[in-house]
């Protein structure tokens, strides 16, 4: 995130706006305030197993690997961890909240007291009525738990920022982010990309100049040829293409060759393509999205007169595009699982292709052991890629309704209707249609 900077407490790691402030207490807990301190997040590292109820503990220090987090059971955790705020009424019942980095819950209330003595608060010209949002991040046995006080006013007017400091939340990272790996991988990518500010995220990730690199597969490499970590990491960053963009061109070399391998596909909404100029190379699809092209290095999108200078048609500009995408999401894994009655996966980190993976067959066909035949994905947010599973129709609008409120709420919305995703492809909101196979 740029302007965000990262922050640890113990066990965790979280980024927040650069003008706001953190201070770490003896206990632990994280606090966070806004510029104006109107508002103060409190996170704090738990035992996450039922037993440990209400012991906190510093930052998972003997942890093991962290085991699958059952959905309904974080819901229920989360609940009983509600149950000590005894003056907050909830506006917002607890829910999951979907396409996070780990397993998350949250819910909303005022203060009691604050309703309680609304009146005599208006009457006397006092501190308006409190409010607060709470969240629950699993992660294995541990959980971060995290609230937010402030006026109510405050509390809904910067929702977008505290949203985004808890979908930045990651847990277990404390050890890691200090082990002899992840900072040789580091210092190695600062050579790499000299003008890109390089740093660690988690026990998996690296940022590179605001864009988050998974570097687990080098990690393997590391284990078995440690003494050529530097020349691995060279050979990792070229193949995902995180090169400096005001790198030179070779003078002789042909210009397809390139950045045939830096082209993507991006989805838009079809009322955005209608707005752009006509010369630009883009393809209808479904959902009223249109596909368009663009180079890595290059905030404009293809045109026409980019591939007549390559020397290429637009069949073969979409078979690159798809093939880098592909390339891109290899490394790339869907984190969710079962809750209740629907199962639901998506890309856990937030990244400007995310919605344009849902065209990829592979992608598909590894969900499918886990959601059936027939399932649904949607792609309300740029950044975002949803898959699903249902038993009953009220589940479904439900989803529906997540999904209208993602899409409404978004700084790039794309789509707020369903994909069905059928062994034939995808297809287009099928609203009303028959309860798909979800056994096979």
């Amino acid at each position: 995130m740029r302007g965000w900077k990262t922050v640890t407490g113990d066990g965790f790691a979280v980024e927040i706006p650069n003008d706001f402030t953190a201070v770490q207490r003896d206990d632990g807990h994280l606090l966070i305030h806004d510029p104006s301190e109107s508002i103060q997040m409190e996170l704090q590292m738990t035992a996450g197993s039922l037993q440990a109820e209400g012991s906190d503990r510093p930052g998972g220090q003997h942890n093991e690997a962290a085991v699958p987090v059952n959905p309904r059971h974080a819901l229920a955790r989360f609940k009983q961890w509600l149950g000590r705020y005894e003056n907050m009424r909830l506006t917002e019942s607890p829910k999951q909240v979907l396409g996070m980095h780990h397993v998350t819950c949250t819910a909303q209330g005022i203060d009691r007291a604050g309703m309680f003595f609304g009146l005599v608060r208006k009457v006397m010209k006092k501190q308006p009525q409190t409010g607060a949002r709470f969240w629950a991040v699993f992660h294995g046995n541990d959980v971060v738990f995290a609230s937010c006080r402030g006026t109510c006013e405050a509390v809904n007017f910067l929702k977008p920022i505290e949203d985004g400091i808890i979908a930045a939340v990651r847990v277990g990272v404390q050890d890691t982010l200090k082990s002899p790996f992840i900072q040789a991988v580091v210092d190695l990518a600062k050579d790499i990309s000299p003008t890109a500010a390089v740093a660690p995220v988690d026990d998996e990730t690296i940022s590179v100049g605001g864009m988050r690199i998974r570097v687990s597969p080098l990690h393997h490499t590391f284990t078995e040829q440690p003494e050529h970590l530097a020349e691995n990491v060279k050979r990792f960053f070229d193949e995902l293409l995180v090169q400096d963009s005001d790198q030179e061109i070779p003078e002789n070399e042909d210009p397809w060759a390139t950045v045939r391998s830096e082209i993507f596909p991006v989805l838009v909404p079809r009322t955005l393509a209608a707005k752009l100029p006509a010369s630009i190379m883009l393809e209808e699809w479904i959902n009223d999205l249109t596909i368009c092209y663009q180079v890595k290095s290059r905030t404009t999108l293809v045109s026409m007169e980019d591939c007549r200078l390559w020397g290429i048609d637009q069949e073969t500009l979409h078979e690159h595009a798809i093939g880098n995408l592909l390339r891109d999401t290899r490394e790339l894994n869907m984190t969710g699982g079962r809750c209740d009655n629907y199962t639901l996966f998506s890309f856990p980190v937030d990244h400007p292709l995310n919605a344009a993976r849902i065209m990829l067959p592979l992608v598909q066909k590894h969900l499918r052991p886990h959601l059936g035949k027939n399932f649904y994905m949607a792609a309300p947010d740029r950044d975002v890629l949803l898959a699903f599973s249902c038993d009953d129709e009220k589940t479904l609008r439900w989803f529906r309704h997540q999904v209208e409120l993602r899409y409404t709420k978004s700084a790039n919305p794309l789509s707020d209707k369903l994909f069905l995703i059928t062994p034939d492809g995808v297809v287009g909101d099928t609203y009303g249609s028959e309860k798909e196979d979800h056994q096979e």
